[in-house]
């Protein structure tokens, strides 16, 4: 339970930090970039357009029916206006013109544009801002402010007859348009946009949002480009309305813009809707008021609101990586990204616009640094397991050890019916008193190689080296088959490996040594057994103390089992019943057998 609880503090430290480290990067803005795209993808899908909004292009069919713009520009608009107001019964609510007229010109032009806006009070133009910073001084010190710097409106006997709204186009910071403007703060009184004007003209009142002071707000885009205009290719055209192709009765009642369609006139831009297409300005207008029409107002929220957003959904992924199986938290961590996006589009709908990239950025982000540092973790506890155990047991036997993971370094042990052997060399005393300090070692190692080799050869476990002695085990950590068999099996290999490391050794000695050997089976405690800081995996028991004691009674090249190993192996290997002996330790007395061999058909 321990040991849990240290695996959950460990994942919520680490969700964590990683936390905070994307709230800092939100706050701080460097993916704001990323944000807005995906905000563009999710929330900009369009709408009805309404059927009260035309907008007359000043386009490429107009110039080449007309010739260039300056040369007509205010008889062409006098013209258009005359028509349109011609029948005040089938004229338009408000004409709003998204073309500046702030000079004046040619007198007969200026004259014949300033009688034709003075035919009916429908007509909204446009004028332009220009913004600056200035430094204020109070009596609690200096600050700065941004302020109108210079105000081009319409010259003086046009302006008579229209009303006027600043046409300046609010871009953001990647360049992309998703913000219209409504009201700025003038010298006395608020100076008003060209979309506000229009509605005030329209409704009889200025928009709530301009009344309320607010300076800007997030355009709903309705159509894309071309949508109010018509098309790309046959929309409605300033030179087919003059001409009567498009009948002026269209218009009636409506909101007219009319405003450049033209490349050529620069005032195109790229928008939330779409980032492949541009939209001239007089559309971006028309969708601003739209969205003020409508009543279709989004609130942005602040950074502390959006910060909450991102932490409220990092939070739930980081809740679900405490399951342990990573695929399961993967899912739900899908299935809450899901959601959300479906989710923050309901809210979009109902007015808020909240953040996208960051709450599923942040989720995909723990998710893949949990599913990273587990991988890392994974690959050292891999590691730490070889190890420990790479150099006691058969890399077969290391590779099932590393498929149970960390639990198999788990402190703590199991009950397990496994299969002890002890093997110690028979007067490797008395050959160390004959010997020089680095032949006795060279000697040592030579024999341990050997019941190495052997314990490998038949998929025991090295569980200790006691001086000349090896203890083994079998059926741990890992399941095996026939692993009594496998002990015996091991012992004889080691009698006869003796004798040809006998020949082996003749340059270093003479002297005869040999193993003396003894097996037992039946229950232990096996596993984890030390502490935190050093712990070692071994088998403990009655089990294993009776093994060491048949080993204790061992002659040189004698295996010695006890009645137990006989009953499990009877009929698969030769053994001679040496009777009854008292084993040290032992209150009772014990049979012992003398293994002679494997029967034929087991060889």
């Amino acid at each position: 339970m321990k040991s849990r609880f240290q695996g959950w503090k460990g994942k919520c430290l680490f969700s964590g930090f990683l936390m905070a480290l994307l709230l800092i990067l939100q706050a701080s803005g460097v993916f704001d970039h990323l944000e807005w795209k995906f905000q563009d993808s999710r929330y900009q899908q369009g709408e009805l357009l309404r059927p009260d909004i035309f907008v007359i292009g000043i386009d490429e069919e107009t110039m080449m029916e007309y010739g260039e713009w300056q040369s007509f520009s205010r008889t062409g608009m006098a013209e258009l206006i005359r028509l349109l107001n011609s029948d005040p019964a089938l004229a338009p609510a408000v004409i709003g013109v998204d073309v500046g007229f702030y000079g004046e010109k040619e007198e007969e032009q200026d004259r014949k544009l300033a009688e034709a806006a003075a035919i009916l009070d429908n007509i909204v133009m446009v004028s332009y801002a220009s913004f600056g910073q200035e430094i204020v001084e109070t009596d609690q010190g200096f600050y700065t402010r941004t302020r109108i710097m210079t105000l081009e409106e319409p010259y003086q006997a046009l302006r008579e007859h229209v009303d006027t709204g600043f046409s300046n186009i609010s871009l953001d910071e990647d360049g992309i348009v998703r913000h219209g403007l409504y009201a700025f703060p003038g010298e006395e009184e608020p100076l008003y946009s060209f979309a506000c004007r229009i509605y005030e003209k329209y409704m009889g009142e200025l928009p709530a949002a301009a009344l309320q002071g607010q300076q800007r707000g997030y355009i709903p885009f309705a159509g894309r480009p071309y949508d109010f205009y018509g098309s790309q290719t046959a929309g409605l055209s300033m030179s087919r309305v003059l001409s009567g192709e498009i009948p002026k009765e269209l218009f009636a009642g409506a909101i007219v813009l009319v405003g450049p369609y033209s490349s050529g006139m620069m005032d195109s831009y790229y928008t939330a809707v779409d980032h492949s297409v541009p939209m001239y300005g007089v559309e971006i207008h028309a969708n601003v008021l739209q969205s003020l029409l409508d009543e279709n107002i989004k609130t942005e929220p602040g950074t502390a609101v959006s910060l909450i957003v991102t932490f409220a959904a990092m939070a739930l992924a980081a809740a679900a990586l405490l399951i342990p199986d990573i695929r399961i938290a993967a899912a739900l961590i899908l299935l809450e990204t899901a959601g959300w996006i479906f989710a923050s589009g309901k809210i979009y709908e109902n007015g808020m616009v909240l953040p996208l990239f960051y709450p599923v950025f942040g989720a995909a982000v723990l998710l893949v640094g949990h599913t990273g540092l587990g991988y890392a973790m994974e690959r050292a506890g891999r590691k730490r397991l070889v190890s420990v155990f790479g150099k006691y047991v058969p890399r077969q036997v290391v590779s099932g050890i590393v498929k149970q993971g960390e639990e198999a370094l788990k402190l703590g042990g199991q009950k397990k019916d496994i299969a002890v052997l002890f093997v110690d060399i028979r007067g490797f005393t008395r050959l160390s008193e004959s010997l020089l300090p680095e032949q006795v070692v060279e000697v040592l190692n030579r024999y341990l190689s050997l019941t190495t080799e052997c314990i490998f050869a038949n998929e025991g476990m090295v569980d200790k080296f006691i001086g000349d002695a090896t203890m083994a085990v079998y059926n741990a950590p890992l399941d095996q088959e026939d692993y009594v068999y496998k002990a015996v099996k091991t012992g004889l290999d080691m009698v006869k490996g003796t004798e040809l490391l006998k020949e082996e050794l003749k340059m270093v000695t003479d002297y005869k040594v040999g193993f003396g050997i003894g097996i037992n089976c039946g229950d232990a405690v096996v596993g984890n057994i030390g502490t935190g800081q050093r712990m070692e995996y071994t088998a403990i028991g009655d089990t294993v103390n009776t093994a060491s004691r048949l080993e204790s009674q061992a002659g040189a090249g004698e295996i010695l089992i006890s009645a137990a190993v006989y009953e499990r192996l009877k009929g698969r290997i030769e053994a001679t019943c040496l009777g009854v002996r008292k084993l040290k330790g032992k209150a009772e007395e014990t049979v012992i057998y003398r293994v002679e061999g494997l029967k034929e058909e087991e060889k």
